[in-house]
């Protein structure tokens, strides 16, 4: 990719997008309502995430969707510890490699949990998930955004081997949107935010 159509692609993802909207509905709501104790809040907000995502937790499964999260999802999230490893991200300090640990364990967590309920591997809706709770904190990951990031080797290189808790592919993917946004913000004097870099890895994935 020319210089040029770099740039062109960082001013674009700079402004309003048609979902923008769509988006701040799933930002205010988790907003106004951060916390998981209540069954039918948490159970709300995993169905409207999911199912805006193409990331629903209930796919392919036999019990109908009303049951699955009535009986199994909201039990499972409001018996878990998802409040206290959010609150230890959002305590760690803005997003940077300090406080990177914080973020991939977190998702590790909360992948794991969301396989525990539903039995399929769930690493992007815990992506997606913990991105509307703390938007300046967790990058998204779906197979779009990685086709995307595909084509940025040359920028971020190959991730690096790790020794702390994590999901492995989100940690690698995580670790490369990192060093994409600090790429640019000393390359270009823009710092993109993980929204906008989401939307920088889809456009580069069409």
């Amino acid at each position: 990719m020319q210089p040029s159509e770099f740039r062109a692609l960082i001013k674009t993802v700079q402004q309003p997008w048609f979902w923008d909207f769509a988006n701040k509905v799933l930002y205010d709501l988790c907003r106004k309502h951060p916390h998981h104790r209540d069954a039918s809040v948490a159970a709300a907000k995993i169905w409207l995430i999911g199912r805006s995502y193409a990331a629903a937790i209930e796919r392919r499964k036999v019990m109908t969707p009303g049951s699955f999260y009535r009986d199994r999802v909201a039990p499972a999230v409001v018996k878990s510890e998802i409040d206290e490893w959010l609150l230890e991200v959002r305590s760690a300090g803005p997003l940077s490699e300090r406080t990177f640990q914080a973020i991939v364990e977190t998702h590790k967590y909360v992948t794991d949990l969301f396989r525990s309920i539903s039995g399929q591997e769930k690493r992007s809706l815990a992506s997606k998930y913990l991105h509307f709770h703390a938007p300046g904190m967790f990058f998204i990951y779906d197979s779009q955004a990685v086709k995307g990031m595909r084509k940025l080797a040359s920028v971020t290189g190959r991730a690096g081997a790790c020794e702390i808790s994590s999901d492995n592919e989100y940690r690698k993917f995580a670790e490369k949107c990192l060093r994409l946004r600090d790429h640019i913000r000393e390359t270009h004097g823009v710092a993109l935010t993980p929204r906008q870099i989401d939307r920088l890895l889809l456009l580069l994935a069409q």
